[in-house]
């Protein structure tokens, strides 16, 4: 899951007593004990100070606090239902609690008040959108932005890929790194999104840039990895499992890397043993490279439960549906080969091997019109 940062800033009325004045300073130099102590001060005189409710609920939340700041934050819509900020700050708690759905409802109805930055607002409706399950919506949130920015970007990438757009995903996510490149959770998502639609000399190229900006990271110095995997020319996988063991020693993604090398170095039984102990503790790309093995060593029964496994962790992975489909049409499975032709299709427009196998899918089929385009399609890509 990918959640923002919450920016608590407290929203201060234009006139205050001198008592909040004097909170609201100790809160702007990051006092946040005397904050607090002031503010309850408030509340203790006069139960219906807003502000003071809000203060204390903005500090409970850059604390964690989160069932306090809860409490603080609907206090204050309670005592000011018109006002926008509180609706706000709940959204924001519910966000970082991972609370989608509540997340989502809180910043409408901020924003149905008016609140004063929409632009913030409906990026953080966005996000929550995507991550409830609502991409769609997410993509109505983000079009509505005045003023773009990397996150409304990142989160439009977010929605496009969870609805199989690859192509505008990708395009998204390259605006937001052009105007952040300092989030890693961005390269991420660019590296992988690559990898899946079979771009791999692409992600190769994000990955190498990727690596030096965050030489700390495993999941960037994993993917690194992957990348250079998929290239079959490059020289880089051992350079990048030294790296991802540096990062992150204990992890079986290590035993993953290390199956990679064995594999690109012809130590076919030496991989299949790395792969099959990564897939047994959890890492969800093994179970590809495991089908790949066990197909070319004539094991398709072996092959398909590992290309399933493997889809049912990504459904939207093309090569494991290009993959499965494969396997399908060798077996004379063709409703099967051509549900997942289709979608790898979908996710990779422009790869050739998935327009060869529609080619021949659709020739076993008798529709020979549409085999003869993909055959043509197959020999046009690079």
């Amino acid at each position: 899951m990918r959640c923002c940062l919450l920016l608590f800033a407290a929203c201060l009325s234009a006139q205050t007593p001198p008592a909040i004045e004097q909170a609201d300073a100790a809160f702007r130099s990051g006092d946040l004990d005397r904050a607090v102590t002031l503010a309850r001060q408030v509340v203790a005189r006069d139960p219906g100070a807003v502000h003071a409710h809000m203060i204390l609920g903005v500090v409970a939340a850059q604390q964690q606090l989160w069932p306090a700041a809860e409490k603080y934050f609907q206090t204050v819509i309670r005592l000011a239902p018109a006002d926008p900020n509180g609706y706000f700050y709940l959204g924001q708690a519910a966000l970082y609690q991972q609370k989608w759905e509540p997340a989502a409802r809180y910043f409408t109805q901020a924003l149905d008040r008016k609140f004063p930055d929409p632009d913030r607002a409906l990026v953080e409706l966005a996000l929550a959108l995507h991550e409830f399950g609502r991409p769609q919506q997410a993509l109505d949130a983000v079009a509505k932005i005045q003023a773009p920015s990397a996150q409304s970007h990142a989160v439009a990438a977010f929605a496009l890929g969870a609805l199989s757009r690859p192509a505008p995903a990708l395009e998204a996510i390259g605006k937001a790194i052009e105007l952040d490149p300092s989030s890693p959770d961005y390269w991420e998502f660019l590296i992988t999104t690559r990898i899946s639609v079979d771009q791999t000399p692409a992600a190769l190229a994000d990955a190498i840039r990727a690596q030096k900006l965050f030489p700390d990271s495993p999941d960037i110095q994993y993917l690194f990895a992957v990348a250079s995997y998929y290239v079959a020319e490059s020289p880089l996988t051992p350079l990048a499992l030294r790296n991802l063991r540096e990062a992150e020693p204990d992890s079986p993604r290590v035993l993953l890397v290390e199956g990679l090398l064995h594999r690109k170095q012809g130590r076919t039984p030496q991989a299949t043993e790395a792969f099959t102990r990564a897939a047994a503790q959890g890492v969800p790309d093994a179970h590809l490279l495991l089908g790949i093995l066990h197909k070319e060593q004539g094991d398709y029964q072996a092959a398909e439960r590992e290309y399933m496994e493997a889809e049912r962790l990504n459904p939207r992975n093309g090569q494991v549906l290009l993959e499965l489909g494969k396997l399908f049409l060798a077996r004379g499975q063709l409703d099967q080969a051509l549900d997942r032709l289709q979608k790898a299709e979908q996710l990779m427009p422009a790869a050739a091997a998935v327009h060869y196998q529609l080619g021949l899918l659709y020739r076993r089929l008798g529709q020979n019109d549409k085999a003869e385009r993909h055959l043509r399609l197959s020999q046009q890509q690079p």
